[in-house]
């Protein structure tokens, strides 16, 4: 995909049978056995909150088990998962909470632990790598004069639960398109890939794909690489609109995107849980 720049995948979606269910933000926390296990956004128009929870896969890609791993009585997405010295880490998306927190996922009990605070900033899809012996944490912010406008920050330690530093660039870019985090970075060939979201006509309606040309405590670069968008022609996309996320590990990759379904009522209760979601945090 990154050598060809050419995203044409056959896609196996997984069914939503309840309008007013969304599952997005999809990670991949092993595959084992024909089983592959996911962590994602668990989005309920019940309570108006995301939660973080456990989707296992088979290899027919039909879903065995789904487990809510994570619920703190506020908005919780983009589970981001790091691998270190045989323990899973998971930094979910708080910022409705106004932090970055770190948990680690036990596998015997299928559970998370809370760690730590890691960052006290309200950042919005936090990646983190591991690069020239140091970690780097990449989130995103608003704008103070302009919410609809995003804002990369980035901050680095020797350690992966801190301290960090910030970066004396922040914000190392702003807008709509090739900011704000769509996936894990990914290393190909000794160069480091970032997918983001292009959000300018449309919230996650394609992805950005970055190649970071330089990356150490003073300085950052960044070039446009390639576009992945949905093939609207392929079958298997049919009712598809938009992709979101893509996540990759080992043989198999994941993504989201938005189907359109004909649901006027589930349609209605999730504005109204937008627009009250808005109102809390400030926006209107």
């Amino acid at each position: 995909m990154i050598r060809n720049k050419t995203f044409n995948c056959d896609i196996t979606w997984l069914p939503v049978k309840d309008p007013r269910r969304e599952f997005a933000d999809p990670f991949i926390l092993s595959s084992d056995k024909g089983l592959y296990h996911l962590i994602i956004e668990d989005y309920s128009m019940d309570d108006h909150y995301g939660k973080v929870a456990l989707l296992i896969v088979n290899d027919r890609y039909e879903v065995q088990e789904h487990k809510i791993l994570l619920d703190t009585r506020s908005h919780l997405s983009y589970p981001f998962v790091f691998k270190e010295n045989g323990n899973v880490y998971v930094f979910p998306e708080s910022a409705d909470n106004g932090n970055l927190s770190c948990y680690l996922y036990n596998p015997e009990t299928r559970s998370l632990g809370f760690v730590k605070h890691i960052i006290n900033m309200p950042l919005l899809d936090s990646n983190i790598i591991k690069h020239k012996n140091k970690y780097w944490i990449f989130g995103i912010t608003r704008e103070k004069d302009n919410n609809e406008n995003y804002e990369l920050q980035c901050f680095y330690s020797d350690d992966l639960l801190g301290p960090y530093t910030p970066h004396p660039a922040n914000p190392l870019a702003n807008g709509m398109d090739g900011v704000r985090s769509a996936g894990n970075i990914m290393e190909i060939d000794g160069v480091l890939y970032s997918p983001t979201q292009n959000c300018k006509e449309q919230y996650g309606k394609s992805i950005s794909i970055n190649k970071i040309t330089r990356l150490n405590e003073t300085s950052y670069t960044s070039e446009f690489h390639m576009n992945i968008s949905i093939d609207k022609n392929n079958k298997y996309n049919r009712g598809i609109k938009t992709i979101h996320t893509i996540n990759v590990h080992d043989e198999l990759i994941v993504v989201d995107g938005i189907k359109w379904t004909f649901a006027p009522f589930a349609q209605h209760k999730k504005l109204i849980a937008a627009k009250a979601h808005l109102k809390k945090s400030g926006f209107l």
